[in-house]
């Protein structure tokens, strides 16, 4: 029920609050709202997981068993994992385990810059790159964060382990602080697009 809520607030709404606010017409809106969800399903775990597989590879070790899709039919959200081998050193478990959150900040920083007014005018186009680099990674470090609160022993306790607590809770605040800069950022850029000009902090 939990992660449910936490898709509703950081994937569906702010998804809602773009085609809302733009003037596309329903007809356009609806299905990619539709379709972008489901593409969210189908990409965030293999997206994630497959971030901590060729960090693995790159540090030395092995991938011995991937699961990248939780049966999302059955309820699964985040049944998905990797299984790596040859891991032995501090630095290489820390590369490893960190790699999804750092493509994450590259994500959010980038979508800052890169999806400007100019850059699509396609309902579709806006919120798919809307949705894998902001609401995706938004979602790593919200869903992530909520269950290394919860006591969850995740990707974020071994983080912890490496580095010490106060470190981990300072990237914490720092990337929920980006996320939630970004998703603003973006949807605020975006209201009445494509037909008025770009809102200014005057306006």
């Amino acid at each position: 029920m939990l992660i449910t809520l936490e898709i509703l607030a950081v994937v569906i709404a702010p998804l809602i609050f773009l085609y809302l606010k733009g003037t596309w017409h329903l007809r356009a809106s609806i299905p990619c709202l539709v379709s972008i969800s489901i593409l969210w399903y189908l990409t965030y775990s293999p997206i994630h997981e497959l971030s901590h597989a060729a960090a693995t590879y790159l540090v030395g070790g092995q991938v011995t068993y991937m699961k990248l899709i939780p049966r999302f039919w059955l309820g699964e959200y985040g049944r998905a994992w990797i299984t790596p081998a040859g891991i032995t050193e501090g630095w290489q478990q820390l590369i490893m385990t960190a790699s999804p959150y750092i493509m994450d900040v590259a994500c959010l920083t980038a979508v800052i810059f890169v999806l400007q007014r100019g850059f699509s005018k396609k309902a579709f186009v806006v919120g798919l790159v809307f949705m894998l680099l902001c609401l995706r990674p938004a979602f790593d470090f919200i869903c992530e964060t909520i269950a290394f609160l919860s006591g969850d022993r995740g990707d974020f306790f071994h983080i912890e382990i490496l580095t010490g607590s106060f470190m981990i809770r300072l990237l914490l605040l720092l990337s929920l602080g980006l996320s939630l800069f970004a998703i603003v950022n973006i949807l605020r850029r975006f209201v009445g697009f494509p037909d008025a000009p770009l809102r200014t902090a005057s306006t």
